[in-house]
């Protein structure tokens, strides 16, 4: 095995803000009993990467400054610390359930990070990094927000912005699991997109949501979908719970209009709408340890047959990360923006 090196690169933040970041050259961490060292090899750049950075997103809160972001990546191990059990060896590609250094300032952004031996997960031999690096902020919550909404087969939800890559898994995922799917769109062109995606149904969301309402009812004899995925926020919700049944369940898992919500009490009060909200953080945690390695090796597995596909990449060095961050923001971007090195 080659030695390891004394120092490494990493993405540091000075101070909340993309122009607060520096590369820089920092010792390699030292793996603790129960630990393993792991050599980042691929991290995409997500949307909770942006918000991390600026300072706005729960599961980074840096104990202090300077402080790496990064919540996901891939990569091998690279040492074992004391007390190993030998369920991994090194050189053996990894993920993780939970990069919980990253919440406290020490995330993926860098080559070497520390890991709890038994929050990782094995990399199938023929999926590649560029793969793998996305099997956890995606492909999970699709996984968990579709067991919460517990929808019956044949039953009908709502995925709104369902171009996006999250929306796409739903989509394959629901249909995998004998759910029909009314996605929604921004754009009329975007329709024939999403059926060829494998919706049943795809609807421009307007400023009322009446189209949506309309053609739900027409899809479900008036009943409604059993529920919806929304990743809008905003005044989103509030367009689609009229298209929802009585008694049916709207998850919220992101804000791509808006960190509020525009509702109208009477969904709730008078058809008992529920609006609830999903993180991956909590929901993963609430489980033992060695069911949540199991969902990330079903997620990988997924990832291998083609059922939760992953999108193509734009792959950039590390040290652009600053340059990744800003382009995140691009709309309609092609590929998913990873850091390699």
């Amino acid at each position: 095995m080659a030695a390891l090196p004394e120092t490494q690169t990493a993405i540091q933040l000075s101070a909340f803000g993309i122009d607060n970041i520096v590369v820089a050259q920092v010792p390699l961490p030292t793996p603790g009993a129960g630990e393993v060292l792991v050599r980042i090899n691929v991290r995409p750049v997500n949307p909770s990467d942006v918000f991390s950075v600026v300072g706005v997103y729960p599961g980074f809160k840096p104990k202090g400054f300077p402080a790496v972001p990064g919540l996901e990546g891939v990569g091998e191990v690279a040492a074992l610390g004391p007390g190993s059990s030998g369920r991994l060896s090194v050189g053996q590609r990894v993920v993780a359930t939970n990069w919980r250094s990253a919440s406290e300032g020490r995330g993926t952004w860098q080559q070497y990070v520390t890991v709890p031996e038994e929050n990782l997960v094995p990399v199938p031999d023929d999926l590649p990094d560029e793969a793998a690096c996305q099997a956890l902020i995606n492909p999970v919550p699709v996984i968990g927000m579709l067991q919460e909404l517990a929808t019956p087969k044949d039953d009908y939800i709502i995925i709104t912005a369902a171009g996006s890559a999250l929306g796409r898994m739903a989509i394959r995922y629901a249909k995998h699991i004998g759910v029909r799917v009314v996605a929604t769109c921004r754009r009329p062109e975007q329709v024939d997109e999403l059926r060829a995606a494998g919706a049943d149904e795809a609807v421009v969301l307007g400023a009322d949501g009446d189209a949506l309402a309309s053609r739900v009812s027409e899809l479900t004899g008036g009943r409604g979908a059993w529920g919806a995925l929304d990743s809008i926020a905003g005044s989103s919700p509030a367009k689609i719970a009229p298209a929802v049944r009585a008694g049916g369940t709207i998850i919220v898992y992101g804000a791509m209009a808006s960190p509020n919500i525009d509702w109208n009490v009477g969904q709730c009060l008078f058809r008992v709408v529920t609006l609830k909200g999903f993180w991956l953080v909590p929901w993963l945690d609430a489980k033992p340890v060695e069911e949540q390695r199991d969902v990330i090796a079903t997620v990988l597995e997924h990832m291998r047959s083609g059922l939760l596909p992953p999108m193509t990449v734009d792959v950039r060095p590390l040290e652009e990360a600053a340059a990744a961050l800003r382009d995140q923001a691009i709309e309609g971007r092609p590929a998913k923006l990873v850091l390699r090195g």
